[in-house]
């Protein structure tokens, strides 16, 4: 019996879905404890360099001067966005830092707007920003949306489907927002043929069907 921490990191998190799973092949009978470990292991020390850098990045945004360039401010705001994707992903509860973000982000977009002041098609765009920034806060609570934009992602191409089919349904249907109608067709297609060799070995893949049925609505496919 494997021993899981109660509230993993990216990488425990992914050998956790995997764990015993058929959908992911013989890979998943081949996780021992040492895996589970160095797992933890390392996103302990994630969470470490997650959180120097943070600090970091916000000694430069306090910083920051009024009349900065305005490259250097988007750079940073991208920097910061990121910052929020990968907190959503790490052990524990960092509401705190994600609500740090959200001033921070605020407070440069409001530079931002006041320098576009005058110009309704800058404004628009800050507009529709604002609007795609909530939908992502919204997609990366999931941890499972998280764990995918990860720019080093635990998630390999070959596990995402059997990760997608694997989920909580919510879960699932907040993260098919990332992919585009024709990726989604070709998943749909490969979890086909993936079920039903599965279904044929005699596995139950109640959950996967599901799922899978989740997939096909969002490719558009009726």
């Amino acid at each position: 019996m494997l021993r899981f921490s109660p509230d993993p990191g990216p990488r425990e998190r992914q050998l956790q879905r995997q764990h015993a799973n058929p959908l992911f092949g013989e890979a998943a009978l081949r996780i021992d404890q040492p895996d589970v470990d160095a797992a933890r292991q390392a996103d302990a020390a994630e969470q470490d360099r997650f959180l120097e850098g943070f600090r970091a990045l916000v000694q430069e945004a306090v910083a920051l001067p009024p009349n900065a360039d305005s490259e250097k401010v988007l750079d940073l705001k991208a920097r910061l966005d990121e910052s929020y994707t990968r907190v959503c992903a790490l052990p524990g509860d960092h509401e705190a830092i994600r609500q740090a973000i959200d001033r921070l982000i605020e407070a440069i977009m409001q530079a931002i707007r006041k320098s576009a002041a005058g110009d309704p098609l800058a404004l628009q765009k800050l507009d529709e920003e604002a609007q795609a920034r909530e939908l992502h806060k919204r997609l990366v609570r999931h941890v499972l949306v998280a764990d995918l934009l990860l720019p080093d992602s635990p998630i390999e191409a070959s596990a995402l489907l059997p990760t997608l089919l694997s989920e909580e349904a919510e879960a699932v249907e907040a993260a098919l927002n990332l992919f585009a109608p024709e990726q989604l067709v070709l998943l749909h297609e490969e979890g086909e043929r993936l079920l039903n060799e599965l279904e044929t070995a005699g596995h139950d893949m109640g959950r996967a069907r599901r799922n899978l049925e989740r997939i096909r609505m969002a490719a558009g496919e009726g």
